[in-house]
Parts: C-alpha cells; structure tokens; sequence
C-alpha cells in the first residue's frame, strides 16, 4: 500500500479535488487497510487544528520554559500542559532539550487480513460475531446482544448455558462490556476476554489477556475472580487496572475496594492506590501514579525516559503501526511526554523533523522507518 498516495488523495477529498476514481480507490483503501483508514481518519478530523496547533505551542513554550519547569520538577505537569495544545508531547535529552509532539503510529505485517482489524465476538457455540459497528438484537441461543455505543451488553435472562465466549479487541482498537451481573469493563487494544453469559454457580469467573480496567458489581455471596496468565485476581467488588502485555509480566492496580492476588508463590492483598508486579523473579508493591497507569483509559498513556523502540509496542497495539529504526543516533535516544491515541501521527513526524531533524517515511509494507 502506498501511504505517502493514500495521504495525498485523502488531503485532495478533504479539498473536493478527488477525481471518482481516485474517489474510488480511497474508500477502498481506508476500508481493507488500517493505516490508510488511520491516516484518511486524521485528515479528516484533525489535520488543520493540529497543524496549527503545533505551531502555536512552539511559539508558547520555547526551550528555556521546558528547562525552567524542568528545574522545578516539573516535567510531567508541563507535558500535560503542552499536550493539550497538541498530539502529543515529547521532550527529547541530546544536550538541549527540545518540545516537539504525538507519537508515531505503525502498521502490523500480520494485520493484512481485514477480519483482524474487527471487534469480534466467538460464541460458545461457535459462531463468529462482528462487533465492529454498532447492531441491536443479536440472538446467541437464548441470549440477546446489544452492541450499541461501542459497548456489548446481553439479555440472558432465558440463558441456562454456561459455556464460555470470547471477545477481543484489535490493535488501534478499544471496547466496553457490560456483563449479566452489572461488571463494567473497559478493555484496551490488543486484549483477549473469555466469559460466559450468566454466572450460576457459587463464583464469577473470566479470563482476561492484554489490559482492562473493571469495575465489579458487590455480591458478597458471590466472589468475582479474573483469571490472568500465571495469576489469578478474587474481588467482592471493587474497581482496578489489569495489565499483562508484557510476557512473563502481570500488573494488577487497585483503585479501590480491596483483592487479593494469587501469585502462584504467595497470596498478596492489596490496598487502594497501590500496584502489583508479579513476574519469575517474584512480587513488588508499591504505590502507582493514576495519570500513567489508568491514562489509556482516555487515550494517553504517559512515560518518561523511554525510547522509541520501547514505545513501539505501545504504537503497535494502539495504532497497528510497526515502526522500523534504521539509525543508531535515533534508537539510543530517550523522550518523556504523552502519547495521544485520538490525534493523527503527521503532527509528531513534523515536530520531530523539526526539532531534531530526525526524518522518517513508510515502506510499501507499511512499515514506519525512522532514519
């Protein structure tokens, strides 16, 4: 796919110059391909704001204001406040310190298959739901689904099975559930939910792979558990993040209510404004920062000190961009700011140019190479 065409006839539609054939080949582009629809969606709803945005923060906050707040500790307020001016923000360390925005989005070479880019839904029984637009009245057996407002809720009032279904959700991709005992749960891009209709037994049970954050409805006489890989998580009824990404890696931050963590080692309880780490080389608990970790939540994840090869992952799951380092100088670097999954990537590659001159392009597979 050619990006730098799919960006150029999406600027010529946004001014009415598209020609019906270009016309054509667009709608086809954006809807069989992620990074063309990712690209032709900021167009659409962000280009000029951002643009000028961009230049507007560059002006407000020049380099000696980035060193006055970072005298005074300052760091992560300032890129907030930055932040809303524009994608987002990163302030970059090479000996000056520079504020430039957004971050860099990437195509999957393995997302080449159009049914990966869809919220779906695989039944008990086997069946195969798109959940990706909105649709009302889905009958499962005896089970109503309502996928309405980025949300699946069901009627399984008449449901007598147990058996266990699975949602998930794509890379650059987000999604609500709200099950039959009144749990919400928001799950985040490249998450895996296993559950089933109806809970008749003496728990709740699901199964939980990639990040979510859930919000339990109490039922003292019935204990809710999350099953996570190599740990399992028993609440009464509580609100907190789950994040197990990272293999081998499990994070479990309370918000509040209280559970108890079954590490395969040790049993561990934990209190409100407190996070979990389990991992082969044993547990860790300290307290946790909400802005970093429940931020997805709204879009944004913050990190400080971190490269563009360890912020690739979070590209890649948020974006469905794969991002290639083709420079030593560009790979060593490190940054802290935010990253803003609803604005478009152009912003960043701009301020990045222009603020450290580093240049990028994509490949014909798609690939986002930093040079």
């Amino acid at each position: 796919m050619d990006y730098e065409k799919i960006r150029d006839l999406s600027l010529d539609e946004l001014l009415g110059m598209i020609s019906e054939e270009d016309k054509t080949f667009l709608q086809s582009a954006i809807r069989e391909d992620l990074q063309a629809r990712n690209i032709w969606e900021g167009i659409q709803r962000e280009r000029s704001r951002l643009l000028a945005d961009a230049s507007e923060s560059h002006d407000q906050h020049p380099v000696e204001e980035v060193l006055a707040d970072l005298n005074k500790g300052n760091r992560l307020r300032f890129v907030k406040k930055a932040g809303s001016i524009a994608a987002a923000c990163l302030i970059a360390l090479t000996g000056s310190w520079y504020l430039f925005k957004h971050a860099a989005r990437q195509p999957l070479a393995a997302l080449q298959d159009s049914s990966v880019h869809t919220i779906r839904l695989v039944t008990a029984e086997g069946k195969t739901i798109d959940l990706s637009n909105d649709s009302a009245g889905i009958r499962v057996g005896n089970t109503v689904l309502n996928n309405t407002q980025h949300t699946l809720s069901f009627d399984a009032s008449h449901q007598s099975g147990t058996g266990i279904n699975t949602l998930t959700v794509p890379a650059g991709k987000d999604y609500h559930l709200l099950l039959a005992d009144g749990t919400q749960i928001q799950l985040n891009a490249a998450t895996t939910i296993s559950f089933p209709f109806t809970f008749p037994g003496k728990t709740r049970e699901i199964t939980i792979d990639g990040e979510a954050y859930l919000q339990i409805a109490a039922k003292a006489d019935q204990p809710f558990i999350v099953h996570l890989p190599g740990n399992t998580v028993n609440v009464l009824g509580t609100a907190f993040n789950i994040n197990t990404y990272d293999a081998g890696l499990v994070k479990v931050a309370l918000v509040e209510g209280a559970v108890k963590i079954a590490t395969g080692r040790e049993n561990v309880l934990l209190k409100p404004g407190y996070e979990i780490t389990s991992s082969h080389n044993g547990v860790t608990k300290e307290a946790f920062d909400e802005d970093k970790v429940l931020g997805w939540r709204t879009g944004v994840y913050t990190f400080e000190n971190a490269s563009l090869q360890e912020l690739a992952p979070v590209i890649l799951r948020w974006f469905g961009v794969t991002i290639a380092m083709d420079n030593q100088r560009v790979s060593s670097r490190r940054f802290f700011g935010i990253i803003d999954r609803n604005q478009p990537l152009q912003a960043f590659l701009h301020n990045l140019e222009r603020a450290d001159g580093i240049k990028s392009r994509y490949d014909q597979q798609g690939v986002l190479h930093f040079e």
